[in-house]
Protein backbone atom coordinates (compact mmCIF):
# COMPACT_ATOMS: atom_id res chain seq x y z
CA UNK A 1 0.00 0.00 0.00
CA UNK A 2 1.08 3.13 -0.99
CA UNK A 3 0.88 5.95 1.60
CA UNK A 4 -0.53 9.29 0.96
CA UNK A 5 1.76 12.64 1.62
CA UNK A 6 -0.25 14.77 4.07
CA UNK A 7 -0.92 18.03 1.91
CA UNK A 8 0.48 21.26 3.35
CA UNK A 9 -1.43 24.67 2.60
CA UNK A 10 1.01 27.55 1.66
CA UNK A 11 -0.27 31.25 1.05
CA UNK A 12 2.13 33.88 -0.10
CA UNK A 13 1.52 37.35 2.02
CA UNK A 14 3.46 40.23 1.76
CA UNK A 15 6.50 40.58 3.80
CA UNK A 16 5.64 43.75 6.04
CA UNK A 17 2.20 42.03 6.59
CA UNK A 18 4.48 38.96 7.95
CA UNK A 19 6.64 41.21 10.49
CA UNK A 20 3.53 43.41 11.72
CA UNK A 21 2.69 39.33 12.64
CA UNK A 22 5.32 37.87 14.04
CA UNK A 23 5.91 41.32 16.04
CA UNK A 24 2.20 41.57 17.55
CA UNK A 25 1.08 40.88 21.03
CA UNK A 26 0.66 36.91 21.68
CA UNK A 27 -2.72 37.35 23.48
CA UNK A 28 -6.11 37.14 22.67
CA UNK A 29 -7.62 39.22 19.85
CA UNK A 30 -10.65 40.41 22.04
CA UNK A 31 -8.47 41.85 24.73
CA UNK A 32 -6.23 43.72 22.84
CA UNK A 33 -9.11 45.16 20.62
CA UNK A 34 -10.71 46.06 24.10
CA UNK A 35 -7.68 47.38 25.14
CA UNK A 36 -7.08 49.76 21.99
CA UNK A 37 -10.56 51.01 22.79
CA UNK A 38 -10.33 51.78 26.36
CA UNK A 39 -6.98 53.43 25.58
CA UNK A 40 -8.54 55.88 23.38
CA UNK A 41 -11.09 56.83 25.10
CA UNK A 42 -8.47 57.30 28.55
CA UNK A 43 -8.39 61.19 29.33
CA UNK A 44 -8.54 61.83 33.46
CA UNK A 45 -9.98 58.68 34.58
CA UNK A 46 -8.34 55.26 35.91
CA UNK A 47 -9.46 51.61 34.59
CA UNK A 48 -10.05 48.92 37.07
CA UNK A 49 -9.53 45.14 35.16
CA UNK A 50 -10.08 41.97 37.06
CA UNK A 51 -8.00 39.27 36.16
CA UNK A 52 -9.17 36.48 33.79
CA UNK A 53 -9.15 33.12 35.40
CA UNK A 54 -5.32 31.58 34.75
CA UNK A 55 -3.56 35.11 34.42
CA UNK A 56 -1.32 36.74 36.76
CA UNK A 57 -1.00 40.63 37.47
CA UNK A 58 2.37 40.64 35.91
CA UNK A 59 1.17 39.60 32.80
CA UNK A 60 -2.05 41.69 32.10
CA UNK A 61 0.25 44.41 32.96
CA UNK A 62 2.60 43.37 30.25
CA UNK A 63 -0.10 43.03 27.72
CA UNK A 64 -1.48 46.19 29.22
CA UNK A 65 2.19 48.00 28.60
CA UNK A 66 2.45 46.42 25.02
CA UNK A 67 -1.04 47.09 23.75
CA UNK A 68 -0.02 50.98 25.02
CA UNK A 69 3.61 50.78 23.28
CA UNK A 70 1.92 50.18 19.78
CA UNK A 71 -0.58 52.87 20.68
CA UNK A 72 2.46 55.39 21.55
CA UNK A 73 0.11 56.31 24.58
CA UNK A 74 2.08 56.25 28.30
CA UNK A 75 -0.24 54.62 30.71
CA UNK A 76 0.83 53.78 34.24
CA UNK A 77 -0.52 50.71 35.33
CA UNK A 78 -0.60 49.26 39.43
CA UNK A 79 -1.17 45.85 40.44
CA UNK A 80 -4.00 45.43 43.48
CA UNK A 81 -5.66 42.70 44.94
CA UNK A 82 -7.63 40.95 42.44
CA UNK A 83 -6.53 42.87 39.27
CA UNK A 84 -4.98 46.07 38.08
CA UNK A 85 -5.86 49.72 37.31
CA UNK A 86 -4.14 51.59 34.81
CA UNK A 87 -4.15 55.29 33.54
CA UNK A 88 -3.24 57.47 30.87
CA UNK A 89 0.39 58.63 32.47
CA UNK A 90 0.23 62.25 33.76
CA UNK A 91 3.65 64.33 33.43
CA UNK A 92 3.89 63.79 37.24
CA UNK A 93 3.90 60.24 37.05
CA UNK A 94 6.40 60.80 34.16
CA UNK A 95 8.34 62.72 36.35
CA UNK A 96 8.30 60.38 39.14
CA UNK A 97 9.22 57.09 37.02
CA UNK A 98 12.12 58.93 35.76
CA UNK A 99 13.55 59.73 39.23
CA UNK A 100 12.65 56.38 40.43
CA UNK A 101 14.13 54.27 37.61
CA UNK A 102 17.85 55.14 38.33
CA UNK A 103 17.38 54.02 41.76
CA UNK A 104 15.92 50.84 41.13
CA UNK A 105 18.73 50.01 38.46
CA UNK A 106 21.62 50.26 41.73
CA UNK A 107 19.64 47.80 44.15
CA UNK A 108 19.80 45.32 41.22
CA UNK A 109 21.81 42.28 41.05
CA UNK A 110 24.63 42.39 38.51
CA UNK A 111 23.85 38.63 38.08
CA UNK A 112 23.11 35.07 39.87
CA UNK A 113 26.06 33.56 40.70
CA UNK A 114 26.80 30.84 42.50
CA UNK A 115 28.21 31.70 46.23
CA UNK A 116 31.80 31.44 46.49
CA UNK A 117 32.22 31.39 42.84
CA UNK A 118 34.00 33.84 41.05
CA UNK A 119 33.19 34.57 37.11
CA UNK A 120 35.47 34.60 34.62
CA UNK A 121 36.46 37.48 32.78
Amino acid sequence: MAQQRPTIECEDMPLDEARRMSCGPRMNLLLSHALREKFQSLHNAATHMSLPEGTSPTTMKNRILRVAAELNIPVTVRKIPGGVIFWRSTAEDLQQATEVAPRLRTTQRPGRTRPGRHRRA
